[in-house]
């Protein structure tokens, strides 16, 4: 009997400390840079939701992502740094741990919702530690032969191919991010009372930018639109659906004991081909897109450059935000502070009082494999493997003093391609490379001229001496432009084999009736994972007779 009382007061005491720790909502955005935020400076576009989270809880305007979204993903959930475990654009390593998996084991109910685009099945996705999903972006359902309730042509509109675990989401919803939004709210009411994790990376506002729900006008039918107007609709339409997760925690009554983080997982969207342009804006135009461009501003009145794709004529524009610190344009896919400095607003409502203390506006350094660490120690587990995250969980109770000292970047847009990898390492203030070129970002931001060492300042002098030893610490060499670039990723690293899609267009070549966009769209296609390396299965892949027309 006595053994039997001990027990049940044990298992009381645990159910006590469980129902204490705090339910987390961790939100990331996909293609929202840190300017379009007013908490951050941002002027353009109200998001009154939002500021308030970081007005009464905590604004970081030193928060660090990676120019695109499969990298940033996959070390926000794993904690690690990318030449550690990227293994290519669309994929999270089936043999990876993700923060769902260490909170599952913690005895958290888990459920991610949102954009996914990380590969693998159903079981796959089980497997990374989430109990629920509802997914869309390279998600297929269970039962192949299962059929969407709509199909619109652009990425938003009555393109319901939203899986919940392993079966289309049936709804009365025909907005996208109102599907997620519905199944997230219910979520959070339907697990009150217990600790959860919620991950919400939402589908929004990357291109092509559609009108919202609440946009005035604008054609909602599924049509393929985009057009930089609608960015401004998109963040603000944001702001609401971040707002109906506050207000289902509140009609639980579980806002004061979770932890809402709010990132995005790089800068806003680069100029993209559009549909339609939009003159009577201030924007920013190109002639060849995808980050390796020369910015052209245009004021209202300014008529966009045009450019040949595919045998027609293309105008490819994007959005220009106006701020406190200036005018900053989408930089997403480039390594610059503009395209790796996100939003980053928390709020845990217990320590509030603690916030008004210390003040709510902080220029800590995040790193974005700190957020692993700190979700492992406010839900109060931790995992048996090493991970690269500093924990900033004392400063969202409140104390504490800033601990990292320095952000790592190391960027490869498509995969293990050792041509196209990066490094970067910086304070905030002072940026160093791996082929040894140094920024002073102060006063270069967007990295214009290196600085001259022979002439520097010593307090220059000094961060260039700290962060090369820094970076010695992390890669295990030193940054120099004659460093092999095969030492930019791990060794013992999976690497694709495979000829690369270069390769196969080089032997194409040499055959009768090659067409140059032909077999470039075919070679693009047969590259399903878009790592560049044409592998063994992919190879053997034969195009349908229609392929083309398609």
């Amino acid at each position: 009997m006595k053994l039997v009382t001990i027990i049940l007061i044990c298992s009381a005491a645990m159910g006590s400390l469980a129902a204490e720790r705090p339910n987390i909502v961790l939100i990331m955005t996909d293609d929202m840079g840190r300017e379009t935020l007013g908490a951050h400076g941002g002027l353009d576009y109200k998001t009154p939701v939002l500021d308030q989270i970081g007005a009464e809880g905590l604004t970081f305007d030193h928060c660090y992502s990676l120019p695109i979204c499969t990298p940033s993903r996959v070390k926000l959930m794993t904690g690690k740094y990318s030449f550690r475990n990227y293994v290519a654009f669309g994929q999270l390593d089936p043999s990876e741990k993700t923060f769902g998996n260490a909170l599952q084991n913690a005895g958290y109910a888990t459920c991610i919702a949102g954009k996914w685009q990380l590969g693998g099945d159903h079981e796959q996705i089980k497997a990374f530690g989430w109990d629920e999903y509802i997914l869309c972006n390279g998600v297929k359902p269970v039962d192949p032969k299962s059929k969407p309730l709509w199909q619109g042509k652009e990425r938003y509109w009555f393109n319901s191919k939203v899986i919940a675990d392993g079966a289309y989401y049936k709804t009365e919803q025909t907005y996208g991010p109102d599907m997620i939004s519905e199944y997230v709210t219910h979520y959070i009411k339907r697990e009150r009372d217990k600790p959860f994790f919620l991950y919400y990376p939402m589908i929004l506002p990357h291109s092509p930018w559609a009108p919202t729900p609440h946009s005035k006008g604008g054609d909602k039918s599924g049509a393929k639109i985009c057009e930089v107007q609608y960015f401004k609709d998109n963040i603000e339409y944001i702001d609401v659906l971040v707002g109906r997760v506050v207000q289902a925690l509140e009609e639980a009554g579980i806002r004061e004991n979770t932890i809402i983080m709010f990132t995005g997982d790089n800068g806003s969207g680069y100029p993209v081909p559009v549909t339609a342009s939009n003159p009577d804006l201030r924007r920013v135009g190109s002639v060849s897109g995808w980050g390796d461009y020369e910015e052209i501003l245009l004021e209202p009145g300014d008529k966009s450059p045009t450019t040949m794709k595919k045998g027609r004529e293309t105008v490819q524009e994007g959005p220009l935000t106006k701020t406190t610190y200036g005018d900053v344009p989408g930089r997403k896919n480039r390594m610059l502070r503009d395209g790796t400095g996100v939003p980053c607003v928390m709020d845990w409502p217990k320590y509030r009082d603690e916030y008004a203390k210390i003040g709510h506006r902080r220029d800590d350094l995040i790193d974005f494999s700190d957020f692993f660490a700190t979700i492992m120690e406010v839900a109060e587990t931790s995992v048996d493997y090493p991970t690269d995250g500093v924990s900033f969980a004392s400063r969202l109770r409140g104390e504490g003093a800033k601990k990292r000292k320095f952000v790592f970047c190391h960027y490869w847009r498509v995969g293990r391609d050792p041509k196209g990898a990066r490094d970067a390492i910086h304070d905030g203030n002072y940026k160093l490379y791996n082929d040894g070129t140094f920024y002073d970002l102060q006063t270069d931001s967007d990295e214009l001229q290196p600085v001259d060492l022979k002439n520097a300042p010593e307090k220059a002098i000094a961060a260039h001496k700290q962060l090369w030893a820094q970076y010695e610490t992390v890669r295990g060499f030193a940054p120099d432009v004659a460093v092999a670039p095969s030492k930019l990723y791990d060794p013992s690293a999976p690497v694709a084999e495979g000829l690369s899609r270069e390769e196969h267009m080089a032997k194409a070549r040499k055959k009768k009736n090659f067409d140059e966009g032909r077999t470039t769209r075919w070679f693009n296609a047969k590259d399903l994972n878009n790592d560049n390396v044409i592998d063994a299965k992919e190879a053997k892949i034969k195009p349908p007779k229609d392929w083309n027309k398609k």
